[in-house]
């Protein structure tokens, strides 16, 4: 019997489930193209740990792709231009990285992605899409500021997986649940593997994943900032989707939250926080401020 034979009798038995490797470029079903395009860029970095702050990137992929502007269908896969590489940082990496991502200090001794390269990428990319952009678009912006001036979206937070019946949104998850899987915690595998995702139908509303992630992309967000909360309220916020700002220079602590109806989440914080109606401040958060950490950097304010 071979693979193929077995892969179809697996198929047929519901006591089993089949998962294929994410499969070559070559053999992705890509529309033939019908409109208009775009370019795009999926991002993935690997780092020396999670702090936003302290850490810094290792290693880091970005591949391109052409979209139709009005589908969103992804009609070509330019991985002939894609930059993938190490970067030696400024500290060893930890031997806790190194079992996550497999990197040690020797592979990226000497070492370096410069931003030229990483311009000649960008250049004639509309978007960047990463799979987590709150992590990895301030750890790019600190060491290459052209990330600065494009367009971002994220995969993992601007599809609604958990409406398409998804228990999770993490990329190896979303892909085993539409029977793929593909070796992960190495940035071009993971931009591979994110770029090839979002050329799949979604389950309920058979969208493409990248129409779906555009649509959310598009529309206009706030950041509604919710000041002065007591210590007893940090549950009701952190519930209803409320983040930490620490704060920083003249700008107080608080919770916030990123929304398309921004006077209706002002209402919410005078009826169910505050015990007195106050003006709450809101910010216009345009897609090139997104999952940055310049979010509120030269934002004017609203109430």
């Amino acid at each position: 019997m071979n693979l193929d034979e077995a892969a179809r009798l697996i198929e047929a038995n519901s006591d089993y489930r089949l998962l294929r490797r994410v499969p070559d470029i070559s053999q992705w079903a890509l529309p033939s193209l019908s409109g208009e395009t775009r370019r795009a860029v999926f991002l993935d970095t690997e780092t020396t740990g999670l702090d936003l702050d302290t850490d810094e990137v290792i290693e880091m992929a970005i591949l391109p792709f052409d979209y139709e502007r009005d589908t969103g269908r992804i009609v070509r896969v330019l991985s002939d231009q894609s930059l993938s590489g190490f970067r030696q940082p400024s500290f060893p990496i930890s031997a806790e990285s190194t079992r996550i991502h497999g990197i040690t200090n020797s592979d990226v001794a000497g070492h370096a992605i410069s931003d030229s390269d990483v311009r000649a990428v960008l250049n004639d990319a509309h978007l960047v899409i990463a799979h987590n952009a709150a992590f990895d678009r301030p750890m790019v912006e600190k060491l290459w500021p052209r990330f600065e001036q494009k367009h971002w979206a994220c995969s993992l937070e601007d599809v609604d997986w958990r409406a398409e019946g998804f228990g999770s949104a993490k990329l190896d998850y979303l892909l085993w649940q539409q029977g793929w899987f593909y070796g992960g915690h190495r940035a071009l595998s993971d931009a591979l593997a994110g770029t090839f995702l979002l050329t799949l139908p979604l389950p309920t509303s058979r969208l493409p994943a990248m129409s779906s992630l555009l649509e959310s992309a598009r529309r206009p967000l706030w950041a509604v900032r919710a000041e002065e909360t007591s210590f007893e309220q940090r549950a009701a916020l952190k519930q209803r989707g409320y983040r930490w700002d620490v704060g920083e220079g003249n700008r107080p602590k608080a919770w916030w939250i990123l929304t398309e109806m921004p006077e209706r989440e002002k209402d919410w914080l005078n009826q169910e926080i505050y015990s007195t109606k106050r003006q709450i401040p809101t910010i216009s958060v345009p897609p090139t401020r997104r999952y940055s950490s310049r979010l509120w950097s030269d934002a004017s304010k609203s109430s």
